[in-house]
């Protein structure tokens, strides 16, 4: 009865409110919102890592990379206007003239010192790093032998103390070694061969991720237990958040988040007198290879060295103001022109119109996602072989609507790749999904447009063939085992929203795809 009374109701109405939904959900996101105000004299930031390997192709795991000085005095020149300093971590592939570039500018830098597995390639950094230190005495605040080399396992303990001593023979600077906070409370004998501590601490990675909310309660917690075991002075050597990617247990990165971190850190960072370096100067899209998506936007600037946000005044989690708009209306503007050059009737002008703005407005939010999540080729095709799968299985509802008629044995083929997307994506976040986003906004379109069409369009009993019902068998198994697997990955971070919406799609799906099939066997 339920069903036969909404089935009246025309896909018109239910566009219209789906497009109004979307419209609203993208508008709270564009609302500035209040946060705390940094204080005049926690600024500028003390220091922030420096790595230039923010431009398309670059990438310091690409054998004989190397860095123009030219592009090193332009990127200091732009960090110049938010600190006075920053954290290398190399001074291989060019980045041996970052001193020189600096003292220009009258920065500081704290030069880092790349110790890998490979001992004689240690050693050349080491000479080199020693090199620039005693060249520019003044420039240099000190060296950093060794980033998160114990916890990557690349050295041994005894051989750190090595090469620190090694370091402290050959030059004056002060020197340190940093590695998360953690690893220093597993190793303190190092103190023993440095100037000062440099501690990692970063609430989104911790074991236990933290919620925004307690994040610099957590970071000033850390800092008041390694003062009680260290007598040297202690740099927070990395610390900051990630402003794109996936949620972490209660950790969820957002451009409200990294802003509203940096804000109360630096007040904190002030009123404790704390000595800290934020990670990063400038967003680093090759990282995502190696953390996902999140890795590569931990930056202050973003790749076009621009402030992704501000330190004082509100701020919006998206600034992209009309432009999903404008996209939704010239697809609107075109659906409509194309009704009328085949001279449709009034009402479905509207339809095509509607259509064309839910798409247009869509196709703007998941093309930025791809862009975002993207890291080599195969992700590119299978992302984009997704949305493409979801525009066309929006056309094949338009074609009902519209009275085309239906293509049943393309749309079953259709709907049976969609089931086969979010088994292997729910898969692949059972299995590996640290470092995997959920593709939300990739199935919401063809979801709800599916929707539309089963609310729209009465079932009928009997079906054709048998055919067609092992077909609907597959797509419900494969459903039960997405959704399987997506509970058990909500249930591993319970306090994960995006993996109980995912699990929410998976369960709508595991409803509208078989019945939808069944309709299509009619």
């Amino acid at each position: 009865m339920l069903q036969r009374l909404l089935s009246r109701i025309s896909p018109v109405v239910w566009l219209a409110l789906f497009l109004i939904g979307s419209i609203f959900y993208l508008w709270r996101l564009q609302q500035p919102q209040a946060l705390v105000e940094v204080a005049a004299e926690a600024l500028p930031l003390q220091c922030v890592s420096y790595a230039p390997y923010y431009k398309p192709g670059m990438n310091p795991t690409i054998k004989d990379s190397f860095v123009d000085p030219l592009q090193i005095e332009q990127d200091l020149q732009a960090l110049s206007k938010v600190t006075r300093c920053v954290r290398t971590y190399s001074v291989g592939q060019g980045l041996d003239y970052v001193p020189k570039a600096a003292q220009k500018l009258g920065m500081k830098v704290i030069l880092g010192v790349w110790i890998g597995w490979v001992d004689a390639l240690n050693q050349s950094e080491l000479q080199l790093a020693v090199q620039q230190a005693n060249q520019y005495p003044d420039t240099v605040r000190g060296l950093v032998v060794g980033n998160e080399v114990l916890l990557r396992g690349e050295q041994t303990e005894p051989k750190m103390h090595e090469y620190l001593q090694w370091t402290k023979a050959n030059t004056k600077a002060p020197i340190t070694y940093a590695d998360v906070w953690e690893f220093w409370l597993k190793h303190p004998t190092l103190e023993q061969d440095v100037d000062f501590v440099t501690v990692h601490i970063l609430p989104y990675w911790e074991d236990k991720p933290v919620a925004i909310e307690q994040a610099v309660a957590h970071t000033a917690s850390v800092m008041g237990h390694l003062g009680t075991v260290f007598k040297k002075p202690i740099l927070i050597g990395e610390t900051g958040w990630p402003s794109q990617g996936r949620q972490r247990f209660w950790s969820k990165p957002s451009a409200i988040n990294q802003a509203r971190y940096m804000r109360e850190f630096l007040q904190a960072a002030h009123v404790n007198h704390w000595q800290y370096n934020v990670i990063e100067a400038v967003d680093q899209p090759w990282k995502r290879e190696l953390e996902g998506t999140v890795g590569g936007y931990w930056g202050v600037l973003d790749t076009d060295l621009q402030p992704k946000f501000n330190l004082q005044g509100p701020v919006a989690e998206r600034a992209d103001g009309f432009k999903p708009y404008l996209f939704a209306l010239l697809l609107a503007v075109a659906a409509v022109a194309w009704g009328q050059y085949k001279r449709v009737p009034v009402n479905q002008m509207l339809l095509l119109a509607l259509t064309g703005g839910v798409v247009g407005l869509h196709a703007y939010l998941q093309v930025g996602y791809v862009q975002l999540a993207a890291r080599n080729s195969g992700e590119y095709a299978m992302l984009g072989g997704l949305v493409l799968l979801g525009w066309t299985l929006v056309l094949m509802q338009l074609r009902q609507w519209l009275d085309l008629g239906t293509k049943p044995c393309a749309e079953q083929s259709l709907l049976r790749l969609l089931a086969l997307a979010f088994l292997l994506t729910s898969a692949g976040l059972a299995i590996n999904g640290r470092y995997l986003d959920f593709p939300l906004i990739l199935v919401a379109l063809p979801l709800v447009t599916v929707a539309i069409s089963i609310i729209t369009t009465p079932l009928r009993a009997g079906a054709q063939s048998a055919l067609p019902a092992v077909g609907i068998w597959l797509t419900t198994v494969m459903l039960v085992l997405a959704a399987t697997m997506a509970i058990a990955v909500a249930m591993s971070e319970p306090g994960n929203v995006i993996a109980w919406w995912w699990c929410a799609a998976c369960g709508w799906a595991l409803f509208l795809l078989p019945a939808r099939s069944l309709q299509l066997s009619q």
